[in-house]
Parts: structure tokens; sequence; C-alpha cells
């Protein structure tokens, strides 16, 4: 039964593809952030078959960094909950934190195709795992995400005022207490394990066809 959180409660994954423009509908991600316990819809989605896929790509990534001489830790040992001046916490758990010789990698797998959000969730990783971080004291850290045959390399550089800025705007919003709009699209919905007893505008059903003839060309 649903109930409202004491605080409201942000996982890095609800934010990272609103910031790329991914996806449209913030109320999904206000909704999570201040209820608990809903009823939850299955989704069309493998989970098994994708924590199996994305321990292996994990795993695999984890022995090269240790066999050149990094010190790793993975998924659990790098969790983190961050509590704002505003009360709004944001947690979230990177795969891999790699360190050797004062330099530190961020490192998050993706067994999907790759998006620009893989790209800003690593960012908010480097912006928010260091603080108050024993292991990267002292760490020059940078990003990294991997995917099955390539990576795409994440400089600190890209940690900037304009990245923080908007993060930081999303974070209230969805951490506010007014409810963002909705916007329902199949695209979205799909996925989207928020029932009907609390969106009436679920879309249920794909679209119809948008093709049809013309004489114009």
């Amino acid at each position: 039964m649903r109930e409202l959180r004491s605080e409201p409660y942000i996982w890095v994954t609800w934010l990272t593809k609103l910031l790329a423009g991914e996806s449209a509908c913030e109320w999904s991600a206000w909704f999570r952030a201040h209820h608990k316990d809903y009823d939850k819809l299955p989704v069309d989605f493998d989970l098994a078959k994708w924590t199996m896929e994305h321990g292996e790509l994990v795993n695999s990534r984890r022995e090269q960094l240790r066999d050149e001489g990094y010190d790793v830790y993975i998924e659990d040992e790098n969790a983190f909950r961050r509590i704002g001046k505003t009360g709004i916490v944001v947690s979230g758990k990177p795969d891999i934190l790699a360190i050797r010789d004062g330099q530190g990698v961020i490192e998050d797998c993706k067994t999907g195709r790759p998006r620009i959000s893989d790209q800003l969730q690593v960012l908010v990783y480097m912006l928010l795992l260091p603080i108050n971080n024993e292991r990267c004291k002292n760490v020059a850290l940078s990003g990294r995400v991997v995917y099955r045959t390539s990576t795409v390399d994440i400089p600190m550089t890209a940690l900037d005022d304009a990245f923080r800025e908007g993060f930081v705007e999303l974070i209230h919003r969805v951490g506010g207490d007014s409810p963002l709009a909705k916007v329902p699209l199949w695209s979205e919905c799909r996925w989207c394990d928020i029932g009907p007893a609390d969106c009436l505008y679920r879309v249920t059903e794909p679209p119809e066809s948008v093709e049809a003839q013309t004489d114009l060309f």
C-alpha cells in the first residue's frame, strides 16, 4: 500500500534520462521520490538475464583492473547516501571504483546500447561518491562507461558548472513538494512500474501507426 516517505528520496538512475532529455515524464521520478510501497506493475524486462550479463561484465572489468595494479571496489562497496541541506536524499551505487597511485576511475557497466544518460550517470557518481569518502581522499577521479565492445572515457573537466547547476535544479524539482508534469508516452509507460491506481494517464497500448500515403511528394 502506497506510503509517503518521511523525506524525499531519489535514486540516481531516476534522474539521468531526464537530464539527458531521453525521458519526458518528470512526474514518475517525483512520485517515486515521495512515495514508497506502492503497487508495482511487472514490466517487459528480463531481470534475470540482465543480472547475469551485467554481473559477468562487472566481474570481467574487476579482474582486468586488478591485473593492471588497481585496488578495485565493486557495487555494494560503493553504495552512497547523500543528504542535502534541504533534506532531500540522493543515493546510488557505482559498479566499480578503481584506485592506483593517487588516480581513480569510477566505472559503470552497461549491457545495452550506448546512451548519453549513461555518461551523465557516471558524472553524478563522480560528483557525489567522493563526498566524505575516505577511499577517494586525495584521489584524482575520472569516469568511464564500459560496454561489451567499447568504452567511453569521462574526464573530470566534464564535471563543470553547467552540469552541476542542471543537476541541482533537477534535484530540487524532483524532491520538491509540487507534483511535476505527467507526460504519458507508450515508449516510457511500458517500462514504468507505477500502475493505473496511482497514474490514471498511463498509456497501456502502443500508438496506432502514423503511416499514410500522400500526393505531396
